[in-house]
């Protein structure tokens, strides 16, 4: 192993045991892509377990929104590697969705909404996924530019839930970034997909590229400013645990599904409203 790779190793491990992310007699479902960042979370995920001789349960699950082989191939291969389970979820067929919301967001809606109730109704308590620092850091600023200030408390480490219905949310990569992930999987035989995939790609959409200018504005200042990054994220959970989330308002279940939601009905009902789905018709269109 690398000296990389050990510094990487031991950075992540001290986010999951200072943050309580993994504990005895937890169920944790890992969310996986394919992509670097889910790849390196969850092995360092099983690492953490197995070298800590922690007792819980860590499984693997895909949202089947592309079964390609360049995403299939690399999954199946690591689960060989960890020894561990895929657990495929088929979502309903969005590339029907003829409504006026862009297809990222209603992507992002979908994947939001199954990540949280599959793993519940499977006995899970908590959700992993691979949210880096990169990400939130992104995140942070997009929401301070909007004002939308009641998410900063969900920057951090460990989010707690705060419904019956609602896991709890771990992100073990929140103190290391895209290029630390990409390189930490090239320098461990990581299998990843090499490169991005979506089904959407034949839409018009820039979501990517702006995407991709928001990290390019973080690298270059890091250019002369190294430890840009790292500062920034210590500032950002310092200041996540300044706020409170009782000021995000009370979670309702929807009236339509029953899932937590802020509203009235929840976000994944109110873009599949249009297509005159019914509560039943929605789950049976989800299978796993």
């Amino acid at each position: 192993m690398t000296g990389f790779a050990e510094r990487y190793i031991k950075s992540v491990f001290r986010t999951i045991e200072e943050n309580r992310l993994v504990e005895e007699g937890d169920r944790i479902f890992a969310a996986l892509s394919g992509g670097k960042d889910s790849s390196s979370m969850v092995y360092c995920l099983k690492k953490f377990v197995d070298e800590k001789d922690i007792e819980c349960e860590l499984r693997g699950f895909y949202i089947n929104l592309d079964d390609s082989e360049e995403v299939m191939n690399p999954l199946e291969e690591l689960m060989d590697m960890l020894d561990m389970d895929l657990i495929r979820i088929d979502p309903p067929d969005i590339t029907k969705y003829k409504g006026s919301r862009p297809i990222c967001s209603v992507c992002g809606a979908v994947k939001r909404y199954l990540m949280n109730k599959i793993p519940r109704e499977m006995g899970a308590n908590k959700l992993a996924t691979g949210h880096n620092m990169d990400d939130f850091i992104v995140f942070f600023l997009k929401n301070l530019i909007g004002k939308n200030y009641s998410w900063i408390s969900n920057f951090k480490p460990r989010v707690d839930s705060t419904h019956p219905k609602l896991l709890t949310r771990i992100r073990p990569l929140f103190n290391v970034g895209n290029k630390e992930n990409e390189r930490f999987c090239n320098e461990m035989n990581i299998p990843y997909a090499r490169k991005h995939i979506c089904r959407f790609k034949a839409r018009e959409c820039s979501y990517n590229r702006k995407r991709d200018n928001w990290y390019n504005v973080l690298y270059e200042i890091e250019r002369w400013n190294r430890n840009f990054r790292r500062q920034m994220i210590s500032a950002i959970e310092d200041l996540s645990r300044l706020f409170s989330r009782e000021k995000e308002g009370r979670l309702n279940e929807c009236s339509v599904c029953g899932e937590p939601t802020s509203g009235k009905i929840c976000t994944y009902c109110r873009i599949f409203k249009n297509q005159q789905m019914t509560k039943n018709s929605l789950n049976q269109r989800m299978k796993y």
